[in-house]
């Protein structure tokens, strides 16, 4: 079933709750939440309406006596609120560093990877794209001796790549600039996993004439890029979710996201669930697939080149997180290190 509507007092006081333990890390009391409040509500009103909250799932008592801490349900409701906010009034973030230019596809990931950390005071993550990913803007083979040849692959950002291949079969120069030229003519803009796949289909289409050229072509390609490898994760600022009240007093929980993010592979699989997403992906508590990460929120967003989605970037800590701040921060970076690759 949908969860019920708020009415707006029962919305204020939820936001207002979750803003205040997101704060101060304690369990929020009616006293607090009605001494903030601008409308007049007496201590004994908030607490009967964040009694219902409770009741609908949005706040949890730790104690009797005790105030109130927000759900995983109250946070997405607090996001959700959030988003409608940024969607009308983006926030700006200055701060970016603005001296990338002409550099590297690794050097200005780690950037924005360590910018994230720094600026979140979580953890950074950044998911570099697979070698896969990367798009041909050119191919060259060059004879060296009977048999051997060098190729020599170059992607639309600049990436290089040489290998020397053994063929087993002698190539003039003249037909390796043939076998080049079909490459670069036919496949010339795409990835190197859709290239790879273009050719494997071209082989086995009994429609198209398999002449000697493209299976040449095919057999070059796959020597040059014999199998696929997974993306690189950047990860920067661990060690400031030590810094976290949840954490710091609990070291089971902090040795299980330590084991988590020592494999690696739970987080990539998290980002590369992001990536099938477009614009911002906010994952809390249990909405995460991985169950060490309950205690933890993921803040998502996808950065591009030239309008292609290319990779992910995060920001991951509690679920106890300056929500507002953090979206902000994933936001920015994502543009900026877009314009940065678009202008490559």
């Amino acid at each position: 079933m949908p969860p019920t509507p708020l009415d707006d007092r029962s919305r204020t006081i939820l936001m207002e709750t979750v803003s205040n333990y997101i704060a101060t890390a304690e369990p929020v009391g009616s006293r607090t939440i009605s001494h903030n409040l601008q409308q007049r509500l007496s201590p004994a009103t908030v607490r009967n309406v964040m009694a219902d909250l409770e009741e609908m799932g949005h706040l949890h008592q730790p104690h009797t006596s005790a105030g109130r801490v927000p759900t995983d349900q109250g946070y997405r409701f607090f996001v959700n609120e959030l988003l409608q906010i940024q969607i009308q009034n983006p926030a700006p973030l200055t701060g970016f560093p603005h001296d990338l230019k002409n550099r590297s596809l690794d050097e200005i990931l780690e950037s924005a990877c360590s910018f994230l950390s720094t600026c979140s005071h979580q953890a950074g993550l950044v998911m570099v794209p697979s070698f896969w990913d990367l798009a041909l803007k050119n191919i060259q083979f060059i004879h060296l001796t009977s048999g051997k040849l060098l190729a020599v692959f170059e992607s639309q950002m600049g990436v290089l790549q040489n290998k020397i291949i053994e063929t087993g079969e002698a190539m003039s120069q003249d037909h390796l600039n043939s076998v080049a030229n079909y490459l670069n003519r036919e496949f010339g803009g795409r990835s190197l996993k859709t290239i790879r796949q273009e050719l494997l289909h071209r082989k086995k289409n009994e429609k198209e004439r398999y002449n000697e050229l493209m299976k040449q072509a095919s057999q070059l390609w796959s020597e040059m890029f014999p199998d696929e490898q997974n993306a690189e994760l950047l990860i920067d600022g661990l060690i400031n979710l030590l810094d976290q009240p949840e954490f710091s007093e609990n070291v089971e929980k902090m040795k299980r996201l330590m084991k988590t993010v020592e494999e690696k592979a739970k987080l990539v699989k998290l980002l590369d669930q992001c990536m099938i997403e477009d614009g911002l992906t906010i994952l809390i508590g249990e909405e995460n697939l991985e169950q060490e990460m309950e205690g933890f929120s993921l803040i998502a967003q996808n950065y591009r080149m030239g309008g292609e989605k290319l990779g992910t970037l995060a920001v991951f800590g509690p679920k106890r997180m300056d929500y507002q701040k953090m979206i902000g921060i994933v936001n920015s970076t994502a543009t900026n290190v877009s314009e940065f690759l678009s202008k490559q």
